[in-house]
């Protein structure tokens, strides 16, 4: 019998729902703890993972959402390894290697296996959310002394053009505080404690700011404010974007130095586009689109995932993003493009579909928005295939939501006779 989490105790399935998570940011990377120690402790988890859902990978218990589309995303990472071998001459073994991250979607079968509730999987986003806060207000505090690598500025000074030291823990989406942002407006929305959950709307959404990105800010703003004003009144509504319009006033009096290192940064990109210079990232998209793939197989499975320093294909990848800055993870669409090919951006959409059409009860709606946020973001950023256990936690929770409405619905049904009408019905 599975553990059931009791009071605010986390339970042991939430414990290692936790740990998984935490070493799938790689402890957000802290000075000392390199990619080998990493992977020495997260990879035997990881397959650990896979002999604990063995069954649950093949069939599951439960008229589930999402488990099937998974499944194709496995076959994806294995066809486009076997096709990178053909095409690159990259060894298929050190395609696998290089792809393991991306097998960190079967946590959503040890969801399923454990059958976790919706109160566990919140659980382990508060915790792993406190986590994130400590490590980044801490990384902020002592800044630019740097205690954590995080992402993307490996072997780099800390970016401080934006009027602030840019403390990047993990990518856009891909720790805990946005789906964290939008757990806390779905219960502003539903509980009597106003205070609290809008004090906690406040600090996540100033914490999203302090991370200095402008799309995440403008997204998480903008979801933000639609979700809380569902199914809120007209006049309601007038009132919320008044009171926002007024608080964005005093945005550039209580926080210049941010404002003017953001528009600075926007009107340098402005800027370099007049002269004639392409935006790297519609650089990047067209690159991955078009000058990568080497055949029709490349671009409907992909050319797979690349290995640094161990191929002419890595070679290749590294060479554009070192010289001219086209880097997959600034492009998601490409990338998924360029490792899975049209395949693989159909199964990624066909996840979207899926989202978008399935109905939840109100009380698991974050989850929606939290996907919407990643599939939008990914445009501009790596919001996908760098949030696997945060986005595996939202279709999760979503399926959740679509199999209580349905045992609600059950329940709301007329009992049936025993000639299979229901009961006050006029059986012909």
């Amino acid at each position: 019998m599975r553990s059931q989490s009791k009071n605010n105790k986390i339970s042991r399935e939430g414990v290692f729902v936790l740990l998984f998570c935490l070493l799938y940011v790689r402890l957000f990377r802290p000075l000392g703890f390199t990619d080998m120690m990493w992977k020495i402790v997260y990879y035997p988890v990881l397959i650990g993972v896979f002999f604990i859902v063995s069954k649950a990978l093949l069939r599951t218990r439960f008229n589930d959402v999402f488990s099937s589309t998974i499944r194709y995303i496995f076959f994806c990472v294995l066809v486009s390894g076997i096709i990178c071998t053909g095409t690159w001459g990259q060894n298929i073994l050190f395609t696998l290697i290089s792809s393991i991250p991306f097998f960190s979607f079967i946590i959503y079968f040890y969801f399923l296996e454990k059958n976790m509730s919706l109160g566990e999987i919140e659980k382990v986003i508060w915790w792993f959310t406190i986590v994130f806060l400590l490590c980044f207000y801490l990384a902020l505090a002592v800044a630019p002394v740097r205690l954590f690598m995080g992402y993307g500025e490996l072997g780099k000074e800390i970016d401080t053009e934006r009027g602030l030291s840019r403390i990047r823990l993990t990518l856009i989406g891909g720790g805990p505080l946005f789906i964290a942002y939008f757990l806390a407006i779905g219960k502003l929305k539903k509980s009597k404690n106003v205070k609290k959950w809008f004090a906690l709307v406040v600090l996540f959404f100033v914490t999203i700011v302090l991370q200095l990105g402008r799309q995440a800010i403008l997204l998480s703003l903008l979801l933000g404010v639609l979700f809380y004003m569902k199914e809120m009144s007209f006049f309601k509504k007038v009132g919320v974007i008044g009171l926002i319009c007024g608080s964005a006033l005093l945005v550039p009096i209580l926080a210049p130095t941010i404002i003017e290192g953001l528009q600075g940064r926007t009107n340098q990109e402005i800027e370099a586009q007049q002269e004639g210079e392409d935006n790297v990232r519609i650089a990047a998209y067209k690159f991955y689109f078009t000058e990568v793939s080497r055949n029709v197989l490349n671009d409907v499975f992909g050319n797979g995932m690349f290995t640094l320093g161990k191929s002419k294909y890595g070679h290749f990848i590294d060479y554009y993003g070192r010289s001219r800055g086209l880097i997959p993870n600034d492009v998601g669409y490409a990338s998924i493009f360029l490792y899975f090919g049209f395949f693989g951006l159909l199964i990624f959409l066909s996840i979207l579909w899926l989202v978008l059409w399935t109905s939840v009860p109100p009380e698991y709606e974050y989850a929606k928005f939290y996907v919407y946020f990643l599939f939008l973001g990914n445009v501009a950023g790596s919001t996908l295939l760098g949030t696997i256990p945060t986005f595996c936690m939202a279709l999760y929770i979503i399926s959740l939501g679509k199999r209580k409405l349905q045992y609600m619905k059950r329940l709301a049904a007329p009992p049936k006779n025993i000639y299979g009408s229901s009961e006050g019905s006029l059986a012909i």
